[in-house]
């Protein structure tokens, strides 16, 4: 295959700030490079939004109209960039790095996307609710089913690479173990306490649930005071992380 020669950069260019999440799980779980190339440059055109016009979206027909994504998409798919592009979004979407919102544009129905965030997926649901518009847009009028990553919690390891950093191999297997022992939501609140006490490390979440496993956290509702108390049990199996993404950092 014919390397076509990149002319260079210039001295002075526009710059486009990119998250750091992306270099981290998202990375290493995009598997196509579609999905690569239509994620970076939906980001891209989600930054060029006014800020006044919060939350900033992506329409779908924009980008099925879009020449640049179109020629960039070409070739990886027999069926054409646009069958290319659908099945990006569907990915992106799945993946959760997405957030797909069907609304009415007049008489013609849309997709706008937006970047998966805690407040936009608040934003996603009051308008599938019919509560809220999106900028001119309103609800569609068959409301769309909630995702499938509705109401999933995020992991440790996606939880330490939001929070604190990259993860290591040797640190993985510090968390595989705290994963095992402690509850989800006691992770998940942890580390929000924690980035509440700008304290983004490990050892600081650590020490939160170690004391909270030791002291208990108050009453949970629904729970007596025993039950809130005890030291969680740890999964029945355990091969859902030693065979899941992060596989490869954690010694069975």
């Amino acid at each position: 295959m014919t390397v076509v020669r990149f002319a260079g950069f210039p001295d002075r260019m526009a710059y486009v700030p990119v998250p750091a999440q992306l270099f981290g799980t998202l990375l290493r779980e995009i598997d196509t490079l579609g999905e690569l190339k239509a994620t970076l440059h939906v980001w891209r055109l989600l930054q060029e939004r006014s800020r006044e016009g919060e939350p900033r979206f992506v329409r779908r027909s924009e980008l099925l109209a879009d020449r640049e994504l179109l020629l960039a998409l070409r070739g990886e798919d027999p069926a054409g960039p646009e069958q290319t592009l659908a099945a990006a979004l569907a990915r992106a979407t799945e993946r959760g790095t997405l957030l797909e919102v069907a609304v009415r544009d007049g008489e013609q129905d849309e997709a706008c996307y937006l970047l998966n965030t805690a407040r936009n997926r608040q934003v996603a649901e009051a308008i599938r609710l019919g509560e809220r518009t999106l900028g001119p847009f309103g609800p569609a009028a068959v409301p769309m089913e909630a995702g499938s990553s509705e109401g999933v919690r995020p992991g440790i390891f996606e939880l330490y690479e939001q929070n604190v950093g990259l993860l290591t191999p040797l640190l993985a297997e510090e968390l595989f173990e705290a994963e095992l022992t402690y509850p989800p939501l006691w992770i998940e609140d942890a580390f929000r306490e924690a980035v509440g006490q700008n304290k983004r490390s490990w050892r600081y979440v650590k020490r939160i649930l170690e004391n909270w496993a030791l002291r208990g956290r108050g009453m949970a509702p629904g729970r007596t005071s025993g039950e809130d108390r005890r030291r969680p049990d740890p999964p029945e199996d355990s091969r859902r992380y030693t065979e899941g993404r992060y596989g490869r950092l954690v010694r069975p």
